[in-house]
């Protein structure tokens, strides 16, 4: 006897939608498609969890945040601060993912001009120490 799954495949949750005697059957007496269709369904699923667990990896490895990492530096607890918030916040969201597109295509132009400027390094330095008390930075 086949050990039983821990999840449902999108396609399983689908196919019972479509046909509830078929999924009946194939659970008490195996699943009846052919090998090769069997095989294109597990290569299917196998990519999507592929996809799933190579973005995780990605957004667990994305250490951008050039400006925070320019006034407090690349390990910094604000700039992890900031880039767990970009993750968890920002990412998931369609408006969140556009504001941190723009955010990258202009913020390393940015970073020599903060290098150069104490004055210009404070104000932003300040600013972000207003955007982590609000956002709930305990410092």
């Amino acid at each position: 006897m086949k050990p039983a799954k821990k999840y449902h495949t999108i396609t399983d949750i689908v196919g019972t939608v479509y046909c509830e005697q078929k999924a009946v059957f194939d659970r008490e007496r195996g699943d009846a498609r052919p090998l090769d269709v069997r095989a294109k369904a597990a290569a299917g699923t196998f990519e999507h969890l592929r996809f799933q667990v190579e973005g995780q990896t990605r957004a667990a490895l994305d250490r951008r945040c050039f400006i925070a990492t320019a006034i407090y530096g690349p390990d910094a607890p604000e700039t992890n601060f900031l880039r767990a918030w970009r993750d968890r916040v920002l990412m998931p969201a369609t408006a969140g993912r556009l504001f941190a597109r723009a955010y990258y295509a202009t913020s390393p132009s940015l970073v020599p001009l903060l290098c150069r400027s104490r004055r210009a390094a404070a104000a932003v330095r300040a600013a972000l120490n207003v955007l982590l008390a609000v956002l709930g930075m305990q410092r």
